[in-house]
């Protein structure tokens, strides 16, 4: 087995096929990117998790989705571009858009909002699911991109165009949800999005550029290469500046809102704990109220069920405390005296939880009602006070801490359905909110547990707040303070205007300072490389015109440092030819894959030697050894840092010219006793002037035996006769080959040989070299090979190909004799029995042991051969009469007849034979054994055993 070669890349070698590759890398790592986003997004939401991803379920579904198809869209233009899938993919992305587009303008809801899978998480949005304008403007400019590629230029611009529209879009979606846009100015929620979606959109678009870049690679001008350096720096200085600004912008933000909400948690916990005494004082009235002796006396009559008649009076003297009302009740709830009024009406109520049955109500301002059951002698009776809480209005009215920010409040209660929130305003009914959905994301939800603190949600009505909540007591009302983010960044937003602006104008400034900087630099790298331009593009018209082949390798390096591989960077036009490959299969390429690949001749070790000592070499070499067109080459190799240098002449004609000046034997010698062929050289008068080792060998003499004798002499009569036409064609100036038998030393020797004349540059012929391979053994292996192929593997009869073949030669043959020949057709009876009953191996057995008494008895010169299965012919040949043809079948029946043991059993085997007899036989090979096959049929037909006989012609 062929060893693998051992792989091992540079570090130069990895960053050339790195930047060589790098459109190819970003669009694989892009769609796979895009598939594994989309994926793992659409399962969060599917799950109802948000832990896939960070921020997973921020994107939507049919963004999700989108960003599937087109990571696929990606890897299907980049590896199969002729499937044109790729466009349908891109075509299903912008049909996805354009219907998302269409919902935001009209304001339907579709079915591409999946709303009811994303419920769960958006269930205060107005649509959920829905995808955000800029995403989908995004993705329409993505789809068109890829279905215009592959293209022409134009195509490829216009996709170019495409891609960098939505990247522009990505940063800013980016940017916007970095910074909450949407707080600062009110079409931030346009240009908001999702920070994965931003990521999505940005990966796609880079993908889809990559896509385009994927055109044939020209040479890049200084000016190309200048214009670049500068267009990197700026965006390089523009995107720090960004950076910087974000962070600042994030700092200072956070900061700012830190300290919003410690001033806020602090208000919360300070109202709060004023409502609180404003209840325990309210319920200090009632207590002081029913110490009165009258108030005692009143309820000691109503327990009774009834009160006096100046019970009125009496009740209102006692209200000097501006109660709104105060009645009295008997133990069954009915009013038995009242004075002042009660608010039946409310807006909003809520139950407290301490005291029992206490309730406060609001209806433009608050009122606090507190229901009290006294024991009396008499039974029970009830003592029912109402009263306006002033001071309860103006503690929740003055809720704005600092620098004018409009501060909310919510006082809410709840019970076991509702979230119940008082007004926040005179003409505000209060809002009662079913406990579902979001509720405890609300700001004033966690003090319902007894917890105090701040956070950043959206309250019910969809704003975007920052609240401090705080339980009020034991209560069980729950206060919270809350800002509009909106209001909080208004100082922030002109801050940030400003310093866009300033930082606009130092980015425009520190361009300009830049390109006014690096311009002479970049001036003097710009005449540089033209120079070197120059240089190249004068060394390339001088290796171009130069007759020498020329080569440029640079030198691979495995893990330790030492010299493994050559890498091709340059070839010019006489590489080409003397290579036999073009340059662009060369250039790039590993030298040793290429001398595999191609037959180059193996001089690593010279170049390996070269790079390793620096020391040049200059020799000269042979091409490659082929004896019917020898060439020389002589090669220099030049060490140029880690490179070689290779300039290479061929001086084929130069060598043949000195081989007529020195003697041949000795370079003869030099070259072909190496090699196992028998290698000399005869003259025009047929004499021997060279011949190498192996050519003794064979014969058994020595070089003073041979070298002067004459052709004739050495071979004999019989084999000189046999190769004079050659001698003849060798010494007119053409080369030959032939293979055939030769007698070396009383052994029968297979050979082939090849006479190649020597001609010199006047096209005289001065004699003809001799090549001869033994191929004995290998002629014996054909015709084993041949055997095998005419042979029945299980029997070594013929096969069926081989005896049609021979019986139609066999036929012509006793037709031009007028001789007769018989065809018999042959099988075994009931040989399907044996089959099942002892099994197959006991029938291939039985099949054998049919032919070896087939061919046991008859003659040597007749045919036997196997058809398939335990189906046999026979053809005998030269026969005189039909009687002869009629014996050997009696014989053959008599054969076959005898037991045969198989599986420890002895069985009795029969065969049927069908003979078609032809005295002078003028027919087809198909057409005799198509007779035959009959008579073996009317054999059968006759009880089998037997034979049935046709006679033909």
């Amino acid at each position: 087995m062929e060893a693998v070669p051992k792989i091992s890349l540079s570090i130069a070698e990895f960053r050339r096929q790195l930047l060589h590759r790098r459109h190819r890398l970003l669009i694989c790592v892009a769609s796979l990117a895009l598939v594994l986003l989309g994926a793992s997004v659409i399962a969060g939401w599917l799950a109802h998790s948000e832990s896939i991803l960070p921020d997973n379920v921020h994107m939507v579904i049919s963004t999700a989705v989108c960003l599937v198809l087109y990571g696929l869209g990606l890897g299907l233009a980049l590896w199969r571009p002729r499937w044109q899938a790729h466009r349908l993919l891109a075509a299903l992305t912008l049909a996805i858009a354009v219907l998302v587009l269409l919902e935001h303008a009209s304001g339907q809801t579709w079915w591409i909002d999946f709303p009811r899978l994303h419920a769960w998480k958006h269930d205060l949005v107005p649509h959920p699911g829905r995808m955000a304008p800029s995403t989908a403007l995004a993705l329409l400019a993505l789809g068109a991109g890829l279905c215009l590629l592959p293209g022409h230029a134009g195509w490829r611009r216009a996709a170019r165009a495409c891609a960098a529209f939505a990247l522009l879009l990505g940063v800013l979606g980016a940017a916007a949800y970095l910074i909450s846009l949407e707080l600062l100015y009110s079409w931030g929620t346009v240009a908001r999005m999702a920070l994965l979606t931003a990521a999505g959109v940005m990966i796609a678009s880079l993908g889809l550029y990559s896509l385009t870049r994927l055109e044939p690679r020209r040479h890049l001008r200084s000016q190309d290469l200048a214009n670049s350096a500068s267009l990197t720096a700026t965006a390089l200085l523009v995107a720090i500046s960004l950076a910087t600004g974000l962070l600042v912008y994030r700092i200072s933000s956070n900061a700012h809102e830190q300290s919003l909400r410690t001033v806020m948690l602090y208000s919360a916990r300070q109202r709060a704990a004023l409502l609180d005494a404003q209840f325990n004082i309210s319920n200090d009235i009632a207590r002081r109220l029913y110490q009165r002796q009258d108030m005692q006396t009143l309820l000691e009559a109503a327990s009774s069920g009834r009160v006096a008649a100046d019970a009125a009076a009496k009740l209102a003297a006692l209200n000097h405390m501006s109660l709104n009302g105060i009645a009295i009740q008997d133990s069954a709830g009915r009013t038995l005296v009242q004075v002042g009024y009660f608010e039946n009406r409310p807006r909003q109520s809520v139950a407290l939880n301490s005291p029992a049955g206490a309730l406060l109500l609001w209806n433009g301002h608050y009122l606090y009602r507190t229901v009290d059951t006294y024991r009396t002698s008499g039974g029970s009776a009830r003592l029912l006070l109402e009263q306006r809480l002033d001071m309860f209005d103006r503690i929740v009215a003055d809720t704005a801490p600092s620098r004018g920010l409009s501060g909310i409040y919510s006082l809410c209660g709840r019970d076991s359905r509702y979230l119940r929130c008082f007004s926040q305003s005179p003409q505000d009914k209060g809002s009662t909110i079913p406990l579902a959905g979001n509720i405890p994301r609300f700001t004033v939800w966690p003090a319902f547990s007894g917890q105090r603190g701040t956070l950043h949600t959206i309250d019910y009505s969809g704003r975007n707040v920052i609240g401090a909540y705080e339980p009020v007591g034991g209560t069980g009302l729950a206060f919270s303070y809350k800002i509009r983010v909106a209001d909080l960044m208004e100082p922030i937003r002109q801050d940030l205007e400003t310093s866009a602006l300033i930082m606009l104008a130092m980015v425009t400034l520190g361009s300009l300072i830049l390109r006014w900087r690096t311009h002479p630099l970049l001036h003097e790298v710009l005449q540089s490389n033209r120079m070197a331009e120059l240089a190249a593009e004068r060394f390339r018209n001088a290796a171009e015109a130069n007759m020498d082949a020329f080569i440029i390798m640079e030198a691979l390096r495995g893990a330790g440092g030492e010299v493994e591989d050559f890498h091709v960077v340059y070839i010019n036009a006489e590489a080409e030819r003397m290579w036999h490959l073009r340059r662009d299969e060369a250039i790039g390429r590993r030298l040793k894959r290429l001398m595999a690949d191609y037959r180059i001749p193996n001089y690593f070790d010279s170049y390996k030697k070269v790079i390793e000592t620096g020391n040049a070499i200059s020799e000269e070499v042979p091409k490659v050894f082929d004896a019917s067109h020898p060439a020389w080459i002589h090669h220099e190799i030049v060490r140029a840092g880690d490179s070689v240098s290779v300039s290479v002449r061929d001086i084929t004609q130069r060598k043949l010219a000195e081989l007529d000046l020195v003697l041949r034997e000795a370079l003869l010698k030099t070259v072909t006793d190496s090699i196992p062929a028998l290698v000399a050289f005869v003259d025009r008068e047929e004499c021997y002037r060279y011949c190498n080792k192996a050519y003794m060998r064979l014969f058994g003499i020595g070089p003073e035996q041979i070298i002067s004798m004459r052709m004739r002499d050495f071979l004999g009569e019989d084999a000189y006769a046999a190769v004079l036409p050659h001698v003849g064609k060798a010494l007119a100036g053409e080369a030959v080959s032939f293979e055939q038998e030769m007698d070396v030393r009383g052994e029968s020797r297979y050979v082939e040989g090849r006479y190649i004349p020597q001609q010199h540059a006047d096209g005289s012929v001065s004699g003809f070299y001799v090549m001869i391979w033994d191929i004995t053994q290998a002629r014996a292996r054909e015709i084993q090979l041949r055997s095998q192929v005419t042979q029945d593997a299980m029997t070594g009869l013929l096969n069926r190909s081989a005896f049609m073949e021979l019986l139609g030669d066999e036929i012509k043959h006793h037709y031009m004799k007028r001789q007769a020949l018989a065809l018999l057709f042959l099988d075994i009876d009931h040989f399907k029995q044996v089959n099942d009953t002892l099994g197959h191996a006991a029938g291939d057995e039985l099949i054998r042991e049919f032919a070896r008494r087939l061919r046991g008895n008859v003659r040597a010169t007749d045919h036997v051969a196997r058809f398939g299965g335990d189906e046999f012919v026979i053809l005998l040949i030269g026969l005189d009469a039909e009687r002869t043809a009629v014996s050997v079948v009696e014989k053959l029946l008599a054969a076959v007849r005898r037991d045969v043991e198989l599986n420890r059993q002895t069985l009795r085997m029969s065969t049927s034979i069908g003979i078609a007899f032809a005295l002078t036989p003028d027919i087809t090979p198909e057409r005799l054994l198509e007779i035959a096959d009959e008579s073996l049929y009317r054999a059968k037909d006759a009880g089998r055993d037997t034979y049935r006989l046709q006679r033909v012609g």
